[in-house]
C-alpha cells in the first residue's frame, strides 16, 4: 500500500513503535518507554528481571532474540494456547523480528481471549500500524482508551496516529493535550507532547 502522508514529526517526535510487549509476562519488572527515531509510536517496556526464568537470557540470536527463551514459549503455546501471557510475550519475539503476520495472529488470538486487556489491545494496535493498517489501528487504541481513559500512551499514539496518519492534526492535537495534562513521569513522552502542540496550529 503506497503510504502519503504530511511531513512527519521530527527529533525526538519520531518515535518508532518497539516491538515489544511484556506488560502482562510476570517475569518483568519495572517499566520504562522504548523508543527510537523513526516511525511515530511509542510503547511501554517492562524491564526483565536479573537472573530471568530458566537461569538468565539465554542464547541470543539476531535483533538480540533470546532464542533458548522463545523455544520455550513455543512449547509453553502448544501447552497453553490459550493463555494470553504466553501469546503476547511470543508475539513480542515475532515483532522484534518484524514478522508481522505471524505477530499479528498470536495478538488476535489474544484479544479474542481477553478482550478487556490493555495489553492485548495496545500490542494489537502496535501490529496494525507497522502493517500500515492505519483505520484499523486507531479502532486498536480506542479500545485502549476505553479501557483505560488515562492512558499516557494510548493518547500519544493515538494522537501520531490522527495527526501523521490519518490527516486529523486537530484530533491529534487533543490527545496531545490530554498527554499533557496527564503529566507523565516519563519526560521524553511529555517533552514529544508539548512540542506537537507547540510546532502546529492544528486544534489550537
Amino acid at each position: 500500500m503506497t503510504e502519503t502522508k504530511t511531513a512527519g514529526p521530527s527529533g525526538a517526535q519520531r518515535i518508532i513503535l518497539a516491538a515489544l510487549v511484556g506488560a502482562v509476562i510476570v517475569m518483568f519488572l519495572g517499566s520504562f518507554a522504548y523508543r527510537m527515531k523513526g516511525q511515530g509510536l511509542v510503547v511501554p517496556v517492562q524491564q526483565e528481571q536479573a537472573g530471568g526464568m530458566g537461569g538468565g537470557m539465554g542464547a541470543m540470536g539476531m535483533g538480540g532474540i533470546d532464542v533458548n527463551r522463545m523455544q520455550q514459549l513455543m512449547t509453553e503455546m502448544k501447552q497453553r494456547p490459550n493463555d494470553p501471557s504466553v501469546l503476547l510475550e511470543l508475539a513480542n519475539t515475532f515483532m522484534m523480528m518484524q514478522a508481522w503476520d505471524r505477530a499479528l495472529t498470536l495478538v488476535d488470538k489474544a484479544v479474542k481471549i481477553a478482550p478487556d486487556s490493555v495489553e492485548a489491545n495496545r500490542a494489537l494496535g502496535m501490529v496494525r500500524y507497522q502493517r500500515k493498517e492505519y483505520p484499523l489501528a486507531e479502532k486498536s487504541f480506542e479500545t485502549v482508551l476505553k479501557l483505560a481513559p488515562d492512558d499516557v500512551l494510548g493518547h500519544y499514539n493515538m494522537g501520531i496516529l490522527l495527526k501523521y496518519y490519518l490527516r486529523k492534526p486537530a484530533e491529534g492535537d487533543k490527545h496531545f493535550r490530554r498527554v499533557v495534562q496527564l503529566n507523565p513521569q516519563d519526560a521524553d513522552v511529555l517533552k514529544s507532547a508539548q512540542e506537537e502542540l507547540a510546532g502546529g496550529t492544528a486544534g489550537k
